[in-house]
């Protein structure tokens, strides 16, 4: 009886012990399932976007040129659709890294849209032929800004930075589930936010294209708008490729530096300030040229000792008399001419945008011209005096604009993510430098200069120019050669706008024959463009 018992017992404890065991490894093998079914997003960042940098029309300057980029889930049908596009290597690559489980990223053209296989299209920041470079600067390793507006607005333009994703499904064990679809997620990617400049795009293409075509190996090419002295457009030689900085870091023409803000010898552009100082005076001259003049002991010449004979100040400045120029500043004296300089913003150091900075070149102390022969040299813009394109294209701007003088300015706007302007930066106050009439004077004899005088290779019969040739000794020496600093400064109306132009040129030949020929085109240019 007792040993029955045991054995229903037992009986029963097996076939309970069974179930238990049962229960336990399907609850296992439900949570195994369970677990490699669960659904995991994997994710690879393909760019990286940062603030964006515009034209005064709203065109981009960065991030214009585009790109494809293919997204490949590892799986056979998606290598026979991009295969016919891939090189041999790029095959073998493709099939090592679908081997692993490995999503493929291809750099090709051709589009793709399907649930594994997607083109998505990316930015580049910087195009090979980057407009506006020396102005936008570039990034370094890190991509935080090196130079240039973009170091200058470093922090504003990474707070407006973004990045784009290509995501998938994968399961707990890292594998791709099938019939998910690949998607890509933008956060921020290629935002509208960012910094609105007062740059022309198309008027700087015309400057850059100007100093290519013209062969002007070293040197720069400034426009502003006369009236707000805006800079539409500013351009440096030579120039570097941000996305590949290592071809230019030795080469010995230095391109990083930006000429149009560099401050150079200035020569016989300087005459009409000398001109407008004497007007502003009361201050007439003629004057006998015989090729020299001397004062002191130190003898001053006309170009190649040109006896131009008795000249005023109207033929003086045609035939830009360095005689003429050095008898009139010995009648006006130092201290006028120095007082109109600083007027017109000479030797100032002026912020073109939020620490970005215009170099204030070199004005001479009034101490430093108490000698006739100091005062000789800055009557016709020798000695120490030292100008920027751009500080020279505001001067200018001031005769064309009836006296008025304004400092550059280079930003117009802050824009927020919705592409609106938030911040509209102001205008430098305009200040009177010289009277109305002097001002009209000036424009008549530059105008003189142009259209009779060694500035004629600037005449254009498409638009009325205005302007002078320099023709600077730099003071630098190259094998025992001296090196000239070549100029043309002009302005020309078109479609109510006073175009301000500034042609600057290293290691030239002449102002009338290196510069003044780029005005004309230019000019024409702008004529045909707006």
């Amino acid at each position: 009886m007792h040993k029955r018992v045991a054995v229903s017992f037992f009986s029963l404890m097996v076939v309970f012990g069974i179930l238990i065991l049962n229960i336990f490894f399907t609850g296992i093998d439900s949570d195994i399932s369970r677990t490699a079914q669960s659904v995991n997003k994997k994710s690879v960042t393909l760019d990286t976007s940062r603030g964006m940098i515009y034209d005064t029309n709203m065109k981009k300057l960065v991030n214009a040129q585009i790109y494809n980029m293919t997204v490949c889930l590892p799986l056979q049908e998606n290598a026979d659709k991009v295969f016919p596009y891939l090189t041999s290597d790029e095959k073998s690559k493709f099939y090592e890294n679908m081997s692993q489980g490995k999503i493929n990223i291809l750099a090709i053209d051709e589009k793709f849209n399907y649930d594994t296989l997607k083109t998505v299209t990316l930015s580049n920041r910087y195009s090979d032929n980057q407009p506006c470079v020396h102005i936008i600067g570039h990034l370094d390793s890190e991509n935080k800004g090196a130079m240039g507006l973009e170091k200058a607005y470093n922090s504003f333009l990474v707070q407006n930075s973004g990045t784009i994703k290509a995501k998938w499904s994968v399961n707990a064990l890292g594998h791709i589930i099938h019939g998910e679809n690949l998607e890509f997620a933008s956060e921020n990617y290629l935002s509208p936010a960012g910094i609105q400049l007062t740059v022309d795009l198309e008027l700087q293409r015309i400057a850059e294209n100007a100093l290519s075509e013209n062969n002007v190996g070293k040197g720069a090419v400034v426009i502003v708008n006369a009236q707000t002295c805006e800079i539409l457009a500013s351009a440096s030689v030579p120039t570097f490729n941000p996305n590949n900085l290592a071809i230019s870091i030795n080469d010995e023409n230095e391109p990083f530096i930006n000429r149009a803000i560099s401050v150079y010898s200035v020569g016989s552009i300087f005459k009409p300030i000398t001109a407008a100082a004497a007007i502003e005076n009361n201050i007439d001259l003629s004057y006998n040229c015989v090729g020299s003049i001397k004062i002191g002991e130190t003898v001053f010449s006309c170009n190649n000792g040109t006896a131009h004979g008795l000249v005023d100040m109207k033929s003086a400045l045609e035939k830009s008399c360095n005689s003429y120029f050095i008898a009139l500043g010995q009648k006006i004296g130092g201290e006028k001419i120095i007082s109109l300089c600083k007027d017109l913003g000479f030797g100032q150091k002026t912020e073109l945008a939020d620490n970005f900075y215009l170099q204030g070149g070199v004005l001479p102390k009034r101490e430093d011209i108490s000698s006739p022969q100091a005062l000789a040299n800055l009557s016709f813009g020798q000695g120490k005096l030292l100008v920027s394109p751009v500080e020279m294209a505001c001067v200018y701007s001031a005769s064309a604009n009836g006296g008025y003088y304004r400092a550059p300015t280079l930003m117009k706007a802050i824009i927020d993510k919705n592409g609106n302007a938030v911040q509209k930066v102001m205008l430098p106050e305009r200040r009177k430098v010289l009277n109305e009439s002097t001002a009209r004077i000036i424009d008549s004899l530059l105008q003189s200069v142009v259209e009779s005088g060694n500035g004629n290779r600037a005449y254009s019969d498409k638009v009325i120019g205005h302007g002078k040739t320099a023709t600077a000794q730099s003071g630098w020496f190259e094998n025992g050669r001296e090196i000239n600093h070549t100029w043309f400064c002009g302005y020309f109306d078109y479609n109510d706008i006073t175009y301000t132009v500034v042609i600057f040129k290293e290691d030239g030949k002449s102002g009338a024959v290196d510069c003044a020929p780029i005005f004309k085109q230019i000019a024409e240019r702008i004529v045909e463009t707006k």
